[in-house]
């Protein structure tokens, strides 16, 4: 056994945990490798391809590619079926949701318009959906655009960002990728599309591929893609850090905030996803740690996508949108190489942060690994679930200390992490100190792709990213 395994259980108890609960009879987990600490309690196999998922209280909203599904998951072990909105979907994945509006924005990729999927076509869409009644989920509207490969809530939902895919048509001939599409939600029935793209020049002054946007606890938009991860406030009044000008931000015309390139995806991959916790420190520093992922599809532990963290200083003058080669500094970097409970290697996909930097991350076949980032120099990893099957997409913290899984192959898995293999109940995070920030701070149906019906998930996502 590899010499993690050893001292998993110890580790574990890192996790903030009370006394334990009565036991119920558990189902036998999935054939794998699974951490001691992690207790496996239900699987959802009607959800199988699973791409993202999103929750409204105890209602979950499930994304795959045969359409929206609603669970009541008040008792994690046992989640309910609510409602379905059949339809075919490539590839929303990153759903996100409103819950004071009670709303549900599923993006349409230009790709999943037609059968097999094209980069030929010029559009994407968002579909507004009223999940008020999660057992009977209604279209509200729809917009086009040029984009559509994952939509973002910024401003509280009041404008919707929406990025990728890559290449098409129906843009500049020097854009090497589709940069950011605003549009104004405020009137969710009649979405307005904002005038000009966001996030141009991201990658060293040339426009290219913004694939996903993660909004912090600031309200600072966070664009990754390829050439790096930029953020943008997008309300109130700001300093512009290009010209020294003091501006009103709104989700259609943002002002700049922090970050910049990265040597990871640069080129070929491209920066999947980000998240940027303020509460975390580096040398002292509080609000400096910005995690992100590279996603390349490759099994090579040379090649594979990277989990990394790093280092805001240097960034909050603007270094970052100048188009000047400006690269962030790298802090560390991880793969499941060698790691307990891995096989090999598989890129980096989506993770979560917990609240206090344990992180839980997909690597597809290489499952979900926990992560205690508390140190960004020296990641470590502390716990894992690979079943043999696995084809992990995302995974999601939840209160009590259950993760919600998306899984392309297995449907959506449930899980408890605490330090013992029985279920456990975790109290409240802890009481999250103020952000320490620099400066300012203090209608449309489509086919499934054919590409589905041969070769693995991992080479249909994205095709070509």
């Amino acid at each position: 056994m590899p010499r993690l395994r050893s001292v998993l259980a110890a580790t574990l108890l890192l996790l903030p945990l009370s006394t334990a609960t009565a036991a119920p009879a558990l189902p036998e987990p999935p054939a794998g490798d699974i951490s001691p600490g992690i207790t496996f309690l239900a699987n959802i196999p009607e959800l199988k391809t699973a791409i993202s998922l999103n929750f409204i209280g105890d209602v979950m909203f499930a994304s795959t590619v045969t359409g929206i599904y609603s669970y009541d998951v008040k008792d994690p072990a046992a989640p309910k079926r609510l409602g379905a909105l059949p339809q075919y979907i490539w590839e929303n994945e990153d759903v996100d949701v409103d819950p004071v509006r009670k709303l549900l924005f599923l993006s349409r990729d230009p790709r999943g318009f037609t059968t097999p999927a094209t980069s030929a076509l010029p559009y994407g869409a968002i579909q507004v959906i009223d999940v008020s009644n999660p057992a009977l989920m209604q279209q509200k509207s729809y917009v086009m655009l040029p984009g559509g490969h994952t939509t973002t809530c910024v401003d509280s939902c009041r404008y919707t960002w929406t990025g990728g895919p890559g290449t098409g048509v129906g843009q500049p001939a020097d854009w090497k990728g589709r940069p950011i599409f605003g549009t104004d939600m405020r009137d969710p029935a009649h979405p307005k599309v904002c005038p000009e793209p966001i996030d141009v020049g991201r990658n060293d002054g040339v426009t290219d591929y913004a694939h996903d946007v993660q909004v912090d606890a600031a309200g600072i938009a966070w664009v990754s893609g390829r050439g790096g991860v930029r953020g943008y406030w997008v309300n109130g009044r700001h300093k512009d850090p290009r010209d020294g000008k003091v501006k009103t931000a709104t989700g259609c015309d943002p002002v700049p905030y922090a970050g910049g390139g990265t040597e990871l995806g640069s080129s070929g991959p491209l920066m999947h996803n980000s998240w940027h916790n303020p509460t975390m420190k580096v040398e002292g520093r509080k609000g400096d740690v910005l995690m992100a992922t590279e996603e390349n599809l490759s099994s090579s532990c040379a090649t594979s996508g990277r989990f990394a963290t790093y280092d805001l200083k240097g960034t909050y003058r603007g270094e970052g949108f100048r188009g000047t080669g400006h690269r962030m500094r790298e802090l560390d970097t991880w793969t499941p190489e060698e790691q307990d409970g891995a096989t090999g290697c598989a890129s980096a996909h989506y993770f979560t942060d917990r609240g206090d930097g344990v992180v839980a991350i997909a690597f597809y076949r290489q499952g979900t690994r926990l992560l205690d980032v508390r140190n960004p120099k020296d990641i470590k990893q502390i716990g894992f679930y690979r079943p043999d099957d696995a084809n992990t997409w995302a995974a999601y913290w939840r209160p009590g200390g259950h993760l919600f899984v998306a899984d392309f192959d297995r449907g959506v898995d449930v899980l408890k992490v605490g330090a013992s293999s029985k279920p456990v109940q975790a109290p409240p995070l802890p009481a999250r100190e103020a952000p320490n920030l620099p400066d300012e701070v203090l209608g449309w149906l489509c086919q499934v792709p054919r590409s589905l019906a041969s070769g693995t998930a991992q080479d249909q996502h994205h095709a070509g990213i």
